[in-house]
């Protein structure tokens, strides 16, 4: 049995991947530091093959262990905290070290890096920029490294439209950051699944980048307008000039009670959408599902 380990495997994509991985027989290793549902992590897949493992840092000898002796390693670690060194040199701090271990490592031959879509265009965001880095080390370190720069995931549970939707059943008026007008590339977490593991079944080698976007391109007021109609509700949107948002966010985002982080809030002053830089989904002949019936769905729980 392959084993497969999964940093950041805790969170909404990584529960996916490693439900489906389990399926295909995977022996699946999730490390973590911050306090985590060990239980509910075993339960996704049989009894013994799915095995949360608290490590301290990248120099734990139980993770080290561990990264010796598996086949395949993913990252999908997105969280970082911003204490001692900062929010970006974090980022780099964590990709750097994870190279050099994967690198050193006598097993490991499949390594998947999950990035985002447009971090290597001009941008304010610190965290893409120093994702982007991420990247190019990646690149530059291993032989074997593939890059995903996946769209916003959509699907049960997600962090986008399952916040989303609540607001617009309980609230007549919908704020709009900025003017609504820069555009989206939403993409199911099935597709994001299934690329996954058919990079992994067909044993991918190389250096690749593969960019990950729905079918249809929408702006977020025509995506609202699409929630609302899902939910058979009139809504009424309120533009908010970015320039308060921004004033705003920075005053809230020191409270725990933020709903949304600055770094989140430049998202929304850009497209992020597919450019065809390299590869997509059509690789492995997969066609993305239709974004409208998906939100239906949502918006029917």
């Amino acid at each position: 049995m392959k084993s497969i380990v999964i940093f950041g495997g805790a969170g909404f994509v990584g529960r996916y991947i490693i439900t489906n991985l389990a399926k295909k027989d995977y022996r699946i290793i999730i490390p973590y530091q911050k306090p985590t549902n060990e239980a509910k992590l075993r339960l996704l897949g049989n009894f013994g093959q799915v095995i949360p493992l608290y490590y301290r840092d990248l120099k734990d000898h139980k993770l080290i262990k561990i990264l010796n002796n598996s086949q395949i390693c993913i990252n999908l670690k997105t969280h970082w905290s911003s204490n001692k060194i900062g929010f970006d040199k974090s980022i780099l701090d964590f990709n750097l070290k994870l190279s050099n271990l994967v690198k050193n490592s006598k097993s490991i031959t499949q390594f998947i890096f999950f990035s985002g879509l447009g971090v290597d265009e001009p941008q304010k965001s610190l965290r893409s920029k120093a994702i982007f880095e991420a990247e190019k080390l990646f690149h530059l370190n291993l032989v074997n490294s593939i890059i995903i720069r996946p769209g916003i995931i959509i699907g049960k549970e997600d962090n986008f439209l399952s916040r989303l939707i609540p607001i617009f059943k309980i609230s007549k008026i919908i704020p709009i950051f900025g003017n609504g007008k820069s555009r989206i590339q939403p993409i199911s977490i099935e597709d994001v699944v299934l690329l996954v593991e058919k990079i992994i079944t067909n044993n991918l080698k190389g250096k690749h980048i593969f960019e990950l976007a729905g079918s249809k391109i929408f702006d977020y007021i025509e995506l609202y307008k699409m929630i609302a109609n899902a939910l058979n509700k009139k809504r009424v949107f309120i533009k908010i000039p970015m320039i308060f948002c921004k004033i705003l966010v920075k005053v809230v985002e020191k409270t725990p009670f933020s709903p949304i982080s600055l770094e989140q809030l430049y998202l929304f002053e850009k497209d992020n959408i597919e450019k065809n830089i390299d590869k997509n989904l059509k690789f492995y002949s997969i066609y993305p599902q239709d974004i409208e019936n998906i939100i239906k769905k949502l918006a029917k729980n």
